[in-house]
This record gives C-alpha cells, sequence and structure tokens, in this order.
C-alpha cells in the first residue's frame, strides 16, 4: 500500500470520527468540521492548522490524478500525522493513568530533613503541602528551598535538621501556583488548562495535581510538571 492510499484511509476515518463527534449525517466540507470541531475538542485546536493542510493535502491526491496516479505522494511523517491526530482524537491519552504514582506530600510541621530525603531518593521537585484536614493549600518546590537556604545563609542560621516546611511557606515566591485537574483530564487538556493559569497567575505554575475529581479535599493521585506535557503545549 502507497503513503497516498495510506493516508486517504486514516483521512476518511477522521472525518468519519470527525462527523459523529458533530452528530453530522450529512456531507460537510472537511475544513467546516474542523471548525465546528476547534471550540469543542483539545485535539483538533493543537492540531487545527495541520488538520486544514492536510484537507488540502487530500483534496490534491483524490481529485487530481492522472490514470489515477495520485499526483502527490506523502512522506511518511505526514501519514503519521494523521495516524497520530486519529488515535489522539479517538483515544486521547488521560493524566491517569500516565502519570499516576504515589505522591509524597507534607504538612507543615513535617522536618525538612524529611522532604529532602524523598527528593533526593526519588527524584522530584515538588511536594503538596496539606493541612490539618488533607486538603492541599500549597505547593513547596525545589525553588522555594533554594530561596529558603540564601535567606538563612545571609543571616548565618542554617540548620536542616531542625527546619519545618512552615520555615520554607514564607519563602513561596508566588502563592498557589498550582490548578487541580480531575483523573479524566486528557494531556491536550491539562496542556491548556497549564497555559491559562499560567496566564491567570502571570507565572509558570509549579505543576498541576491530579485528584479523582479535581477537588482539593480528595486523595493525590499524581502530579503533572510542564516537562511532561510540554509536546502538547500550544500558545
Amino acid at each position: 500500500m502507497t503513503n497516498a492510499q495510506k493516508f486517504i484511509d486514516y483521512y476518511n476515518e477522521l472525518d468519519k470520527a470527525f462527523a459523529k463527534a458533530l452528530g453530522q449525517l450529512e456531507y460537510v466540507p472537511f475544513s467546516q468540521r474542523i471548525s465546528e470541531l476547534i471550540s469543542r475538542n483539545p485535539v483538533v485546536r493543537r492540531y487545527k492548522d495541520d488538520l486544514y493542510q492536510l484537507g488540502n493535502l487530500r483534496n490534491a491526491i483524490a481529485h487530481h490524478s492522472k490514470g489515477g496516479i495520485p499526483i502527490a505522494e506523502p512522506y511518511q511523517e505526514t501519514v503519521d500525522l494523521i495516524e497520530k491526530i486519529l488515535q489522539d482524537f479517538k483515544n486521547p491519552k488521560r493524566v491517569i493513568p500516565a502519570f499516576q504514582f504515589d505522591v509524597f506530600r507534607v504538612n507543615s510541621d513535617t522536618p525538612l530533613i524529611n522532604l529532602l530525603q524523598e527528593m533526593n531518593a526519588k527524584d522530584f521537585s515538588q511536594a503538596p503541602i496539606l493541612d490539618a484536614d488533607g486538603k492541599v493549600i500549597e505547593v513547596i518546590s525545589s525553588n522555594t528551598i533554594s530561596r529558603w537556604l540564601f535567606a538563612e545563609y545571609e543571616n548565618q542560621l542554617i540548620d536542616l535538621t531542625s527546619a519545618k516546611i512552615s520555615d520554607l511557606m514564607p519563602h513561596i515566591e508566588t502563592k498557589k501556583n498550582y490548578a487541580l485537574i480531575s483523573r479524566n483530564t486528557t494531556v491536550y487538556e491539562a496542556a491548556e488548562i497549564y497555559l491559562r493559569k499560567s496566564k491567570e497567575k502571570k507565572s509558570k505554575l509549579d505543576c498541576l495535581i491530579i485528584t479523582h475529581n479535581g477537588k482539593p479535599t480528595e486523595k493525590l493521585m499524581g502530579i503533572v510538571c510542564i516537562e511532561d506535557i510540554a509536546e502538547y503545549l500550544m500558545d
């Protein structure tokens, strides 16, 4: 099977998937389906420019051929792209189970040395701070620790053994610099939330915290950092 044939097959399947999502039974131009889905689907928003171009390529292959031979033969990268868009539209990757793990959390009385030991052993840079009721109230990051260390160094007061998380909290640069998301959030939605919340805070978020329904009182299921969703970001 040629790349042109593979491309047309993926295109037709994607067009049907778009029509189904829109509840359309009649023929509607592919470009119109894209326009109608942009406001509804984060995968379409992410790839809208590519989708319009892929639609143009399909028209060139399907309608402008000599003797049944397509005048355009897509590169393998183009075939791979439309296949990825199709798969992501039909079955988008979700933050759970993709980023599910046992989240290390702290409270105001947690010794700093405990957090440092966990960060060193498990190689993470953010930890949620919970109140007495188990509700997320803040995030402590390696940047916060660095600012606290410098302040203590200037005052010649560094004592890692007695320091607690409460000592570091005044050194959090941007308060509540995180967002809560539900377990069913797709990676594309997570990327959009990250960008939107970062603009609102005027600061790049430290992380996205995953709970069952995105509520601060629920069990923590995972954390998403910018590095985890970098490929899905679009600004």
